[in-house]
């Protein structure tokens, strides 16, 4: 068999050598970037302080077993996990409330925020790979079977499944504290079967259903990228699911050009084959982080050291790049929103000064950081 090589241009320098993935009919498949140093990398990885820290591994597995059975005594009939890890401490009563969150009729609410489902399966997985418990791999293939369940047509994800009634941000499809690109990640590492996710944790058909569901999710990434006097720029935190339009979340979250979560948004799509749609994508994020009228030079957002004064959280530190966490979707300007007694909104009105919002607000949300810094760095070692 003729082999095939992969053509390298000098601003892809940094492909990955198995940087072309076979494609149906021997075509020239999209090149693949090098994963060095791609933010997305090590996205799941939180999940092993879950796990005993015993030195002794048998020691270590029995912990993790009994800590695997309490995560499948919560699990849900519709196979997902509310965000309250402190709950498998024990394991579920029969009786107490399985989640926070309910929909109609009362239906307990299983969620991606906080990593919670995604890393319950990776616990599960992982328990598993060692332990060879089938109860806690059909525990992770029914919560799998949820994640798969719950995304929109539209490749979006919800925070919550099914709906939350009452509360509508969290029924739309969000990027929010990296939800979203958090599931895709697993998706991806279950489909292509790297550790935790090896053997048979997952079936055939499964794997087959995540290579759909993150080229759905590539779909809306694409459709909902935010256009700025014609140019692509980034992502709010939240999506309609629908029309891809960026929405409020919650009360102080309004519809923006996030500066945090678009980082592993574009992250993702450099971690994916680099057709022509999904490179300029993610080059046109990349553009616009570099953009001088985005970035504030030599300040940090430190608002624990700025609280006891009632100072400006925003402070000047040589050699540091800060981000807004929301910037109009219009302009390039940073914006912030106090917060009402609820989540509701429409908020307690934006402003550009973050010393016109509460102190509540102002010190305990984070308004801005140094985003741009990975996603940058990896740009320039991949040549974007």
């Amino acid at each position: 068999m003729q082999r095939r090589t992969c053509l390298i241009t000098l601003s892809t320098l940094a492909m990955s050598a198995a940087g072309c993935a076979s494609a149906p009919g021997g075509a020239q498949a999209a090149p693949m970037l090098s994963q060095e140093g791609n933010p997305l990398n090590g996205e799941l990885a939180s999940y092993r302080r879950w796990l005993s820290g015993n030195a002794d591994a048998a020691t270590a597995l029995a912990a993790d077993r009994r800590l695997a059975d309490h995560i499948v005594s919560w699990q849900m009939a519709h196979g997902g996990f509310y965000k309250e890890t402190k709950w498998y401490a024990a394991a579920w009563n029969g009786t107490a409330p399985r989640s926070g969150w309910f929909g109609a009729g009362g239906t307990e609410l299983g969620t991606i925020d906080n990593g919670a489902t995604v890393s319950e399966i990776c616990v599960l997985a992982d328990v598993y790979g060692r332990g060879g418990n089938t109860v806690h791999r059909d525990a992770a293939r029914r919560a799998m079977d949820f994640l798969l369940r719950m995304q929109y047509p539209s490749g979006g994800y919800p925070q919550v499944y099914p709906a939350r009634t009452g509360t509508v941000y969290s029924n739309n499809a969000t990027f929010n504290d990296n939800a979203m690109v958090r599931v895709l990640k697993l998706l991806d590492d279950a489909a292509r079967q790297r550790p935790p996710f090896a053997g048979d944790v997952f079936t055939a058909q499964q794997r087959t259903r995540m290579e759909q569901a993150i080229g759905r999710a590539e779909d809306f990434i694409l459709k909902a990228q935010i256009v700025q006097d014609g140019v692509k720029t980034v992502w709010c935190a939240q999506h309609d699911p629908v029309t891809h339009a960026p929405v409020t979340g919650r009360s102080f979250e309004l519809p923006s050009k996030s500066g945090l979560e678009s980082v592993l948004v574009i992250a993702f799509l450099m971690s994916r084959p680099q057709t022509p749609a999904v490179a300029a994508a993610a080059k046109a994020g990349v553009a616009w982080y570099r953009r001088g009228a985005v970035q504030m030079r030599d300040t940090a957002f430190d608002p624990r050291a700025t609280r006891p004064t009632g100072a400006d959280p925003f402070v000047r530190r040589p050699g540091s790049t800060t981000w807004y966490r929301f910037y109009d979707l219009a302009t390039d300007t940073g914006f912030f929103c106090g917060r009402q007694p609820t989540d509701k909104p429409p908020g307690a009105g934006k402003q550009y000064d973050i010393m016109k919002i509460g102190a509540e607000s102002r010190y305990t949300y984070q308004w801005g950081g140094n985003y741009g810094d990975r996603i940058l760095a990896y740009a320039e070692r991949v040549g974007y």
